[in-house]
């Protein structure tokens, strides 16, 4: 069974970290970010590797209180949830050059998982799966993004400066990765081949600032 569906499978099926002794990562009291990793990687295969059509999801404006958020029933079955493609979102501004160079460790990630995903050793240890986890979280980061500037039109300028801080926030996980002592040499090659640079413009970021500082003191909440 591949990776991925390996992953929705097993991920989750413990309520702590296994004790590894003093300095091997996380310890049993720190329950919110092991836990908020296993949850997500349950969305893994089908958000990257297997998403389903549907229609565009559109934009609220209206003042209306959409309390769906506090009221929700029970829920359970994560890993039978299914996502949109998040690709479409990026081929609308595969003219943004740090959007695309993310893209490409994007599409780098999804060949580890597929040519060499964690094993079941791995999987059951939380602390090297926290880098995946991360990994993943910044793609749906990227992809969020990309929709809102679409409907709101945001400057290319802006979005390709935010995207160079996402390329850098993507290097880290890659790096913790790599240096894990259960990895493989196969992921760590891959690990690194996701590694990029943001395309540096001194141009477009003296002028983004220039806006920046134009702007300053300007802003005021409604009354």
């Amino acid at each position: 069974m591949p990776f991925a569906q390996r992953q929705v499978a097993d991920c989750g099926n413990h309520s702590r970290p296994p004790d590894r002794g003093p300095g091997s990562g996380l310890r049993n009291g720190e329950g919110t970010v092991h836990v908020n990793i296993t949850l997500i990687l349950k969305f893994l295969y089908n958000y990257l590797l297997g998403d389903a059509p549907y229609d565009p999801v559109p934009s609220r404006t209206d003042a209306r209180d959409d309390d769906f958020l506090f009221r929700q029933g029970s829920t359970g079955r994560l890993g039978e949830v299914r996502f949109h493609d998040w690709r479409p979102a990026f081929d609308h501004f595969e003219d943004v050059a740090k959007v695309a160079r993310f893209r490409e460790q994007v599409e780098g990630f999804r060949e580890l998982l597929t040519n060499c995903g964690p094993d079941a050793d791995q999987r059951e240890d939380l602390d090297f799966m926290l880098p995946i986890g991360r990994l993943f979280m910044t793609v749906v980061y990227g992809h969020l993004i990309l929709e809102q500037a679409r409907l709101a039109d945001l400057d290319r300028g802006v979005l390709d400066q935010i995207f160079a801080l996402l390329i850098r926030d993507f290097a880290g996980p890659l790096i913790e990765l790599h240096g894990k002592p259960g990895t493989t040499d196969q992921q760590r090659k891959h690990a690194l081949a996701c590694l990029r640079t943001p395309a540096h413009d001194t141009e477009q970021t003296h002028n983004l600032w220039q806006g920046i500082q134009a702007i300053a003191g300007t802003y005021a909440m409604h009354p």
